[in-house]
C-alpha cells in the first residue's frame, strides 16, 4: 500500500503479521529503523477497524531497537490494518504499517460487517 494513511506519506508495503485466532493473546515483534531507534522519544499503536469485539491491543514495548505488542481478541475471517507511528527527539515522525489476518474459528465463519472503520484508541509507549 504506497500512498498516504491518515493525511501522513506512507512509502513501504505494509508489513504481513502471522495470522492468529479470536481467542488467542499473540506477542509480536517488529524491529524499527536503526535511526528512529536510537533517538526514539515515544510510540503509538493503533488498528483498524475498531469497536467492541474488535482487535485490541493489550501491551507495547520498546527496547533495544525491537518494537513489541500484544494483541488480542478481533472477529473471525477479519483482516486488519496497525499503524505503528515513532516520533523521534527531533521531532521526525515515521509510520510503520502492519496487516494481519484473524483465522476462523469454524469452516462456517463469514466476515462479519464493520462497526467502526476507523482506527480506534492508540497503545502509547512510554
Amino acid at each position: 500500500m504506497n500512498g498516504s494513511l491518515r493525511g501522513v506519506p506512507v512509502g513501504r508495503e505494509p508489513i504481513w503479521l502471522a495470522p492468529k485466532f479470536p481467542t488467542a493473546v499473540k506477542g509480536y515483534r517488529h524491529e524499527i529503523d536503526p535511526l528512529d531507534a536510537q533517538v526514539l522519544s515515544s510510540l503509538s499503536l493503533a488498528a483498524a477497524p475498531s469497536g467492541t469485539g474488535e482487535l485490541t491491543i493489550s501491551a507495547l514495548g520498546f527496547a533495544s531497537g525491537i518494537v513489541s505488542f500484544t494483541l488480542a481478541a478481533g472477529q473471525p475471517t477479519r483482516c486488519y490494518t496497525l499503524l505503528l507511528t515513532a516520533t523521534r527527539s527531533d521531532g521526525k515522525v515515521s509510520d510503520y504499517v502492519f496487516k494481519m489476518r484473524i483465522d476462523p474459528v469454524l469452516i462456517t465463519d463469514q466476515p462479519q460487517a464493520v462497526l467502526a472503520g476507523g482506527f480506534g484508541a492508540a497503545a502509547v509507549w512510554p
